[in-house]
């Protein structure tokens, strides 16, 4: 009974060293392969770290012709989406990933296909999307 014990008090500390959240992040039917996952974690500051992997995700122009980069784009809630970054497309493993600091903590994540690296707004081309909710 006495390892048990220490055995759920070292689970219990583990656990509570700010874990990082995982949500489920699936394609549209733009991508319907596509699915990954973001991951959140409390940093220094008071901000979190949103890490987005999308995996099995065709090549933009794939989608349509024109098409050169993925973005992520933080909607809080009620308001318009904000660039954030580009996704870092590797198109040998068809893997994006992005890492971002924020302060937000309700939002929705989103992926967008676009034809720049800085669009001024996303288009309606939504590979993926998750809403965010931390503490």
């Amino acid at each position: 009974m006495g390892l048990r014990l220490i055995s759920l008090i070292v689970v219990s500390m583990i656990a509570s060293c700010n874990p990082p959240a995982d949500y489920a992040l699936v394609g549209s039917a733009y991508v319907p392969a596509a699915h990954g996952e973001i991951d959140v974690e409390k940093i220094d500051g008071g901000q979190i770290l949103v890490t987005v992997t999308l995996d099995h995700l065709v090549a933009p122009e794939k989608v349509e012709l024109g098409l050169t980069h993925y973005i992520v784009w933080f909607a809080p809630i009620g308001e318009h989406p904000v660039y954030q970054q580009a996704l870092d497309y590797d198109a040998e493993t068809q893997v994006g990933r992005a890492s971002i600091p924020t302060s937000w903590r309700e939002f929705e994540v989103q992926v967008t296909a676009e034809n720049s690296e800085k669009p001024n707004q996303p288009s309606d081309l939504l590979m993926a999307s998750q809403k965010i909710r931390e503490n």
